[in-house]
């Protein structure tokens, strides 16, 4: 019997998430036993802090790629829109699984859906994203930063300490929180953060990657090659409202990118999308990060830059 280690952070969906995993390598692979390693990352750690002032991605995948590196454990299991651009050296990265809903899920005090929430209501979240474009619709809406994990955020609405506050629709279906979700924000309310929705595995051990090539999904697979080309041109971390989704639109292959760079205030939004063939996801991603950094994306991060 083959016998792995998997490392995943302390949180609940975090903990729900590696077991969705390991659960889908024993379907293919019943010989193999897996354990968990839980482990603590800064992300999780500095609370108190928005992710926009503490740092960039990486804040949440350093130390279990650490792990990796010094051998304390086989794989991570990731949200891939946590991940930096980059992949370490010595590292490999895949999606894993078929992505699940990649929209944002606002949660609210009294039911109120987004054009229905009072004037001035109060929003709680950690996103720029989710607050650039948030403001470009609804301008009178307020934002304070929330940090934790997705039942600590959702308290924060039950006590009627914010109005309401969004989360990935994803998350909260793995966390059987599905009845906690008031609307649904498709693309063209919210377009969702880079590959939001899909798990990732990250290991070191080139022997490990038949396990983890029998869970890849060819069309999530490709549309985060896409969405991950796109984030690594406009280097976007935590610090930049930015956005893309791809998604299949025929049965021939061609899928459709769409890329989003917001101002914080949410007074000037960039868009663009192509459509592409499967072999040119990352030619897609980075053309579309080109094309909107022509447009004016490099004045809008630059600026946020600044007021770091």
């Amino acid at each position: 019997m083959t016998r792995l280690v998997a490392g995943s952070r302390k949180s609940p969906l975090a903990m729900a998430q590696t077991r969705l995993v390991i659960e889908a390598l024993r379907q293919h692979f019943g010989e193999l036993q897996v354990d968990i390693e839980p482990i603590s990352t800064q992300g999780d750690e500095r609370l108190d802090v928005a992710l926009s002032k503490v740092g960039d991605k990486g804040l949440f995948v350093k130390e279990l790629e650490t792990a990796l590196l010094e051998g304390r454990i086989d794989f991570a299991i990731h949200s891939m829109k946590d991940m930096p651009g980059l992949t370490p050296e010595g590292l490999t990265l895949m999606s894993t699984g078929k992505r699940a809903n990649p929209f944002d899920a606002l949660v609210s005090h009294n039911g109120h859906r987004l054009e229905t929430l009072p004037p001035g209501a109060l929003i709680g979240t950690s996103s720029l994203r989710r607050q650039a474009f948030l403001s470009a619709i609804r301008p009178d809406l307020r934002f304070t930063v929330i940090r934790g994990n997705v039942q600590t955020r959702l308290a924060k609405v039950d006590d009627g300490q914010i109005d309401a506050t969004l989360l990935a629709a994803a998350g909260l279906q793995r966390l059987g929180l599905d009845t906690r979700i008031t609307q649904i924000l498709d693309t063209g309310t919210l377009t969702p953060a880079c590959c939001q929705g899909t798990l990732a595995v990250e290991f070191a051990n080139p022997a490990l990657a038949h396990y983890f090539q029998a869970l890849v999904h060819g069309p999530t697979e490709i549309c985060c090659k896409a969405e991950r080309a796109f984030l690594l041109t406009l280097e976007g971390g935590c610090q930049v409202p930015m956005a893309a989704f791809a998604q299949p639109i025929d049965e021939k292959g061609t899928y459709r990118l769409q890329g989003v760079v917001c101002s914080l205030d949410g007074s000037r939004i960039l868009r663009h999308e192509i459509d592409f063939e499967e072999e040119n996801a990352h030619l897609a991603g980075h053309q579309v990060a080109s094309i909107l950094l022509e447009q004016g994306a490099a004045d809008i991060i630059a600026h946020l830059a600044s007021r770091n």
